[in-house]
C-alpha cells in the first residue's frame, strides 16, 4: 500500500491538522462527559446514604436461584431479602454516611471487610403526600450487581447472584415500584451490591419518579451504555471481515489484513461493555478483555510502520516479546498480584502503545503533509484521549460510575479509514479516467491503421475463402468422376462390350446393369446429409439390399444399437464403407450358401480410453477358409478399410463367417 500525497497548500500550513485534531478531541471530550441526566420535573435524585459491609452469615458469596436446605426450597426472593436485613441490623453501630456515588476501592482503609465485594445501602427518601400512580427507581450503573428493596420489600434484582455474578457495571437499570408501596413520610430503599473484584464495586445516585418520566431519560442512557457499544462492536466485526477479503485478494498489502485483525481485537475488547453474563471467572474474563487491548495496541504499532512503508524490526520484536510475556505472566500470577498488574503495568504499557503510534503518524504528516495522514492522526488523538482516560478511571483520578469510553473510539477510526479508502477510490477512478482518454486517443490513432488493415486481412480471407471453395469443388468433382469411373464406368463397359459382340448374353448383362445400378445407389447414399449418421446410413444400406435379401430367401438379423456421429467422415469414407458391406452380402448370397445373415453396430471401450464402433456382418453358412488364395473382393475390402483408416478383420467357424469392421471414434 502506498501513499498517494494530497498536500495541503504552503499558505495554510498547519492549521489544517491542528483544526481537525481540536475538533476531534472536542467531540472525544464530550464523550466523557456524557451522563444521565433525569428529566428536569418529575424525578427525585438521591446522593445521600448510609452503607453496611454485608453480613457474611445470611449473605452467601454465591446465591443459586433457589437454596435447597433439607427438604425446604428457598428462593431467591427470601434469601436476598434475609441477607439485606440481618445486614442493616448492623447499620447503627457499623454504618458509614457516603455522598453517591460511592466507590468501595476509597473506603479499603476505613471500611476494610469491603473487601468481601458485598455492601448494603440504605437511602432514605421522604414524601409530603401519598405518592399516586406507578413509580420507576433508575440505577444509572453499579458495580456489579444489585437488588433492591423498598420499604423492605424485594421489587428487583440485576441478574444470576451465582458465581461469576451478573455484570451491569456498564448498563443503566430500571426497576418498577409496585403501586402501594410508596407512603407519606419516609420510605427507605435498600439497595444489596456484589461485586468482584472489590475493587470495581460502587453505587451511583438513585433517581425515582414517575414511570412515564424517567422512561425516556432511560431509554436515551441505556442506548448510549449498552446498545451502542452492541452496535460498535458488531459494525466494527463486519467491517473487519470485509478488510480481511481485501487483504485476501490483495496479499500485499498487509495493512489490510492488520486493520483485519485490529478490529477482532476491538469487538473482543468492547464485549467487557455489554456482556452481562459471562462464560468462566472474572479473572479469565478480565485477562481476555486486557489480552484484546494489548493485541488492538501491538497491530496498531504494526500497522502504522507498514502505512508509511518504514520498517522498525527491533521496536515490534520488542512490543512483540513483551505484550505476549505479560498475558503469559498475568495469565499464571496469583490473584492478589493480578489486579495490580493490570493498573500499574498492562493498561499503561498499552496505553503508551497507542500513544507511540499516534506520535508516529503525527511526525510523519507533519513531514509528508498528506490529507491520509492528517485524518488518521486526527481519529488516533481521539482514541488516545479515551485511553488515557480509561487509565485515569483505573487509576482512581475519575469515577468508575461514569464508565469506561475507549471503545467509543471505534466509529472515529472507522469514519478515518472509511474517507481514506474513499479517497483512495476516488484517485483510482481519476487515474483510470487519464488513462482511458490517453487510450482514446492512441486508438484514435490506430483505428484508420486497424480498419486499413482489416480491410485487406477481409480480402485475403474472401480470396482464400472464394480459392477454398473452388478447391473442395474441384476436390468433389475429381472424387465423383473417379468414384463413377472405378464403379459405374466399369460395369457400363461390360454391358457396351457384351451389346458389341454379335451374340448377347441376356443373364450376364442384366447382372452388370444391377451392379451398376447398386452402384449408382450407394453413391447417391454417400452423397446425402446422413454420411455422418452411421445408424441413418445402415438404414439405407438395409432398404437397398433387402430386395437382394428377400429374393434370394435369406432372412435378415438387424442389431444395430444407438452409436454416436462420426466426425468428418465424409461422403467417401462413406462410400467405402457402403461398398465394403455391399461386398460383404454379396458374397455371403454367392458362397456361404446362408439362410440368415446377421449385421450389428455397436460402440465397445478399447484400452487407453480409445473407442471403436464395430460393424459385424455375420451368416450362418458353411464358413470361409482363410488359408485358400484370397480373391479380389476381399482384397477390395482391405483395401477401401484402409482408405477409411478402420480395422478389418474375417472370423470363419462352424457356424459361418464374421467380417468386423472397427471405425475409430476421437477421443474424449
Amino acid at each position: 500500500m502506498k501513499i498517494i500525497d494530497l498536500r495541503i497548500p504552503a499558505r495554510l500550513g498547519v492549521w489544517p491538522i491542528m483544526l481537525l485534531v481540536g475538533v476531534c478531541l472536542v467531540l472525544g471530550w464530550q464523550i466523557t462527559t456524557v451522563r444521565y441526566q433525569p428529566p428536569a420535573e418529575g424525578a427525585l435524585s438521591r446522593n445521600n446514604a448510609t452503607v453496611v459491609v454485608a453480613d457474611p452469615s445470611a449473605c452467601p458469596a454465591s446465591i443459586s436461584d433457589g437454596l435447597a436446605t433439607a427438604d425446604i426450597v428457598v428462593p431467591l426472593a427470601e434469601i436476598l431479602g434475609h441477607c439485606v436485613r440481618q445486614s442493616l441490623a448492623q447499620l447503627e453501630q457499623q454504618g458509614k454516611a457516603v455522598i453517591l456515588p460511592h466507590e468501595w476501592r476509597d473506603e479499603f482503609s476505613t471500611l476494610p471487610a469491603l473487601k468481601s465485594g458485598q455492601a448494603v445501602y440504605r437511602v432514605k427518601v421522604s414524601f409530603s403526600t401519598t405518592p399516586q400512580g406507578l413509580w420507576s427507581l433508575v440505577l444509572p450503573t453499579t458495580g456489579n450487581n444489585p437488588a433492591i428493596l423498598v420499604n423492605d420489600r424485594l421489587i428487583g434484582w440485576g441478574g444470576s447472584f451465582q458465581t461469576p455474578v451478573a455484570r451491569n457495571t456498564n448498563r443503566p437499570l430500571m426497576f418498577t415500584i409496585p403501586q402501594g408501596l410508596l407512603i407519606q413520610g419516609d420510605n427507605y430503599f435498600d439497595i444489596y451490591v456484589v461485586s468482584e473484584p472489590a475493587a470495581t464495586g460502587f453505587l451511583d445516585r438513585l433517581v425515582i419518579g414517575r414511570a412515564e418520566v424517567l422512561e425516556a431519560s432511560y431509554q436515551r442512557y441505556h442506548f448510549f451504555r449498552s446498545t451502542l457499544p452492541q452496535i460498535i462492536a458488531l459494525v466494527v466485526l463486519v467491517l473487519s471481515c470485509a478488510m480481511g477479503m481485501l487483504w485476501f485478494y490483495r496479499r500485499q498489502d498487509r495493512e489490510y489484513g492488520f486493520c483485519a485483525l485490529g478490529g477482532v481485537f476491538w469487538s473482543i475488547y468492547t464485549l467487557d461493555q455489554f456482556v452481562v453474563n459471562i462464560a468462566g471467572s472474572y479473572r479469565l474474563w478480565d485477562w481476555l478483555s486486557v489480552v484484546s487491548l494489548g493485541g488492538l495496541s501491538l497491530i496498531g504499532v504494526f500497522f502504522i510502520h507498514r502505512f508509511l512503508q518504514q520498517r522498525y524490526p527491533r521496536t515490534e520484536q520488542s512490543l512483540l516479546i513483551s505484550l505476549v510475556g505479560l498475558a503469559l505472566l498475568l495469565a499464571v500470577v496469583p490473584e492478589a498480584w493480578f489486579y495490580g498488574l493490570l493498573r500499574f503495568v498492562a493498561y499503561p504499557v498499552m496505553c503508551f502503545s497507542l500513544l507511540y503510534v499516534l506520535l508516529f503518524a503525527a511526525h510523519a504528516a507533519w513531514q509528508v503533509r498528506s490529507a491520509d495522514l492528517y485524518v488518521l492522526v486526527a481519529a488516533g488523538s481521539v482514541v488516545v484521549l479515551l485511553a488515557f482516560y480509561d487509565l485515569m478511571v483505573i487509576w482512581g483520578f475519575e469515577s468508575l460510575a461514569y464508565g469506561r469510553f475507549l471503545h467509543f473510539g471505534a466509529p472515529f477510526v472507522l469514519l478515518a479509514f472509511g474517507w481514506i479508502l474513499l479517497q483512495r477510490f476516488v484517485r483510482s477512478l481519476q487515474a483510470m479516467e487519464s488513462f482511458n482518454a490517453q487510450l482514446i486517443e492512441l486508438n484514435q490513432e490506430l483505428e484508420a491503421r486497424v480498419e486499413e488493415k482489416t480491410r485487406k486481412i477481409a480480402q485475403s480471407y474472401e480470396t482464400i475463402r472464394i480459392l477454398g471453395q473452388e478447391q473442395v469443388l474441384l476436390h468433389e468433382r475429381s472424387r465423383i468422376m473417379r468414384d463413377m469411373h472405378d464403379g459405374i464406368g466399369v460395369y457400363l463397359t461390360s454391358m457396351l462390350r457384351q451389346l458389341e459382340n454379335d451374340t448377347v448374353d441376356r443373364q450376364q448383362l442384366s447382372h452388370a446393369a444391377h451392379h451398376a445400378l447398386n452402384d449408382l445407389r450407394l453413391m447417391i447414399d454417400s452423397l446425402g446429409s446422413a454420411s455422418t449418421d452411421l445408424p441413418a446410413m445402415l438404414g439405407m444400406f438395409r432398404t437397398r439390399i433387402g430386395v437382394a435379401l428377400e429374393a434370394c430367401g435369406v432372412d435378415l438379423e438387424w442389431n444395430v444399437d444407438e452409436l454416436p456421429p462420426l466426425a468428418d467422415f465424409g461422403p467417401e469414407r462413406a462410400l467405402n464403407l457402403l461398398r465394403i458391406l455391399q461386398e460383404a452380402f454379396t458374397n455371403a448370397l454367392k458362397h456361404s450358401s446362408a439362410t440368415c445373415i446377421r449385421l450389428s453396430a455397436k460402440t465397445e471401450s478399447k484400452s487407453k480410453g480409445s473407442s471403436l464402433i464395430i460393424i459385424e456382418v455375420c451368416d450362418n453358412g458353411k464358413g470361409f477358409n482363410l488359408e485358400g488364395r484370397a480373391g479380389n473382393g476381399l482384397k477390395n475390402m482391405r483395401y477401401r478399410a484402409q482408405k477409411i483408416k478402420a480395422e478389418f478383420a474375417i472370423k470363419p467357424s462352424v457356424l459361418g463367417t464374421c467380417l468386423e469392421i472397427g471405425l475409430p471414434l476421437p477421443n474424449v
